[in-house]
């Protein structure tokens, strides 16, 4: 019954009771008649069984009970104002987009437990995919179209933040009962008697991949460009021809074994994928969280060691 015996009413009643001399400027100062406030007061002291006021020469004085509420009541609503207040804002706080986007030769398998997570953390926070920036994702970064971009490019521009995730390596993936699928790595001339199904982006691996041929003195493959990752795995996985990928880009097919990926040459060609945001969208955007938790859900992949079609190890 204690605990029900003061409301907030109560409070913001003796407290403009005290602060304004008496129960008619108090009455004014509530939006209440002056009768309304003389009856809740003469409620409020029968609850509590003290007097809070005593009447002094027609004005009304604190008594020691009445003073130690009126302190009480202070802190307590200015308490309450504070929390309402600070509810306020977080319920109409501003509603942040971060717009992202991937180089080529990545997918999103990893995107919705990152976007799970920052719900809960950063609910104002809405995270789009940008997909109009894989071609150029750093210049698309510059422009202020997205706010992040996951590359393997090297990052020169001083107005962008470039921070390393994880180093990965190129692979030739290809379906399991492929020819090619036997040995520990695909050599140069293996790849270039394929059709190859590669990203159509200017980042230019395939230019890359040119150079490293040429190189090893074999032949470009025929080359058919595929816009989007998982179409390209789905045409891999029907034997129709080989791609050459980043290994995090393929990782859920091959841990589930409908695909296996091969080292491309026995040397390997390993890069560094990093998150690059502009200096700016880090003071209102969780740009550093939303890389740790690529970075996690990296890791959380572990592809499955099988043994290769002609039961040699890899």
């Amino acid at each position: 019954m204690a605990g029900s015996m003061l409301e907030v009413r109560h409070l913001r009643l003796v407290r403009a009771i005290a602060e304004e001399g008496g129960p008619t400027r108090a009455a004014a100062r509530l939006h209440l008649t002056q009768s309304a406030v003389s009856h809740q007061l003469a409620e409020l002291e029968g609850r509590l069984g003290v007097a809070l006021f005593t009447r002094v020469r027609r004005q009304l004085k604190l008594t020691p009970a009445g003073t130690r509420l009126v302190e009480a009541a202070r802190e307590l609503l200015a308490d309450l104002g504070r929390i309402e207040r600070e509810l306020q804002t977080a319920g109409a706080r501003k509603r942040e987009v971060l717009r992202i986007a991937t180089e080529c030769f990545t997918s999103y398998h990893w995107l919705p437990a990152v976007i799970a997570t920052l719900a809960d953390e950063v609910p104002h926070v809405e995270v789009r995919i940008a997909s109009e920036a894989t071609r150029e994702p750093l210049s698309a970064l510059l422009r202020g179209t997205i706010e992040l971009a996951l590359v393997s490019s090297p990052v020169r521009d001083r107005e962008l933040v470039a921070t390393p995730l994880f180093d990965d390596e190129w692979t030739v993936i290809m379906a399991p009962s492929h020819p090619i699928a036997a040995g520990p790595f695909v050599t140069a001339a293996e790849l270039g008697a394929q059709t190859l199904f590669a990203h159509d982006a200017p980042r230019s691996d395939v230019e890359r991949l040119r150079e490293l041929l040429k190189v090893e003195r074999a032949a470009m493959p025929k080359t058919v460009h595929v816009p989007f990752t998982d179409a390209l795995v789905e045409l891999v996985k029907a034997g129709l021809g080989v791609a050459v990928v980043s290994r995090w880009a393929t990782a859920p097919w091959e841990a589930r074994g409908e695909i296996v990926a091969r080292r491309f040459t026995r040397a390997g060609f390993t890069e560094t994928w990093s998150a690059v945001y502009r200096h700016d969208a880090a003071t209102r955007l969780p740009l550093a969280r939303f890389a740790e938790l690529v970075l996690a859900q990296k890791l959380a992949y572990k592809p499955v060691r099988r043994a290769h079609a002609r039961g040699a190890p890899r």
